[in-house]
């Protein structure tokens, strides 16, 4: 996949294109991303994603503190896993908002992006205010003969699967939930840090990791079933972030524990993926080390438990 700027070089290929915040790549977009790549397929056309960055929500409605799942980076890693040919990056700023409906379609989809196909979700609009249904939207784009095609809302219990609901359930603390309308465990990138060697000493060695940004949105603190992901080396274990209330540490660590290290490890100042598929327990402080250790023995079997009978490695790509 090839990452693009809008400003950048015009497309001469003919492509289907969709358009989206696309924040955290659940299944619900990748219901819709799947009909975009196979409607390529079948047109012989290359396909593009055209996402806003930063999150349209954080430049109109900065007073609600918007949270995100995906930063830009980890958007692409998701998408590429779903055959992908361009990620379009839209620089989003109030003066971009201003621009109409019709002006993005004639400036931003045909003239450079050369769209012939647009797939979109149910209630789609994009423009200034947004002020247009889908329908008078697609009577917009007729006049440019770009074929739209409209994606069914996709819905899981009842619910539709949105990126509101799922940050909802994440900042909740229900990760299962969370994981099953993503469609894949719940990534975290972060960056390899020194860390204090607290874990080796109890006879548990991490890897350390940067506090993510701000606006990514984290579960509580605690500790998780997860994967580590870099340079196309995979291995399971248990994450952990909080304070280590145990050696009364102030300071949010980012921990993880591999059960399967092969002497293989992301070097420090590397950027890694962290994929979350299932909590464990709540942080907690204990009595003495000792106590410590014994705890956490029952969550490395619990988390062993986890891997041999789930399946495993289902968003964790190779290449990460």
């Amino acid at each position: 996949m090839k990452i693009l700027e809008i400003t950048g070089e015009r497309l001469l290929e003919k492509t289907v294109i969709t358009v989206g915040n696309f924040d955290g790549v659940h299944s619900g977009h990748r219901a819709l991303l799947e009909q975009v790549v196979a409607r390529g397929r079948e047109r012989n056309l290359k396909t593009a994603v055209l996402t806003f960055d930063p999150h349209t929500r954080t430049v109109l409605f900065p007073e609600l503190s918007q949270h995100i799942l995906t930063t830009f980076e980890e958007k692409a890693q998701l998408l590429e896993q779903l055959g992908i040919d361009y990620l379009v990056r839209i620089p989003f700023s109030k003066e971009f908002s201003q621009k109409s409906q019709e002006d993005f379609v004639k400036e931003v989809l045909v003239e450079r992006l050369n769209a012939s196909d647009w797939v979109m979700g149910e209630g789609h609009s994009v423009g200034k205010n947004r002020g247009s249904s889908t329908f008078l939207l697609r009577d917009t784009i007729k006049k440019y003969y770009i074929t739209t095609f409209v994606a069914d809302l996709l819905t899981s219990n009842e619910h539709v699967v949105s990126s509101t609901v799922i940050r909802k359930l994440l900042t909740d603390g229900r990760l299962t939930e969370a994981v099953g309308m993503l469609g894949h465990p719940y990534l975290i990138s972060a960056e390899r840090i020194k860390g204090l060697k607290i874990g080796s000493q109890i006879g548990y060695p991490t890897f350390n990791f940067s506090r993510p940004p701000s606006q990514k949105v984290i579960p509580p603190p605690g500790v998780y079933v997860a994967e580590l992901g870099f340079d196309g080396n995979v291995q399971p274990g248990a994450l952990y972030f909080g304070e280590c209330p145990t050696f009364a540490q102030r300071d949010v660590h980012f921990e993880f524990h591999s059960l399967e290290f092969n002497g293989r490890e992301p070097e420090v100042g590397q950027i890694a993926h962290l994929w979350v598929y299932k909590f464990i327990r709540s942080d907690e402080a204990f009595s003495d080390s000792a106590v410590l250790v014994d705890r956490i023995k029952k969550d490395i079997e619990a988390i062993r438990n986890f891997f041999q009978e789930e399946k495993r490695g289902h968003g964790c790509d190779q290449g990460t």
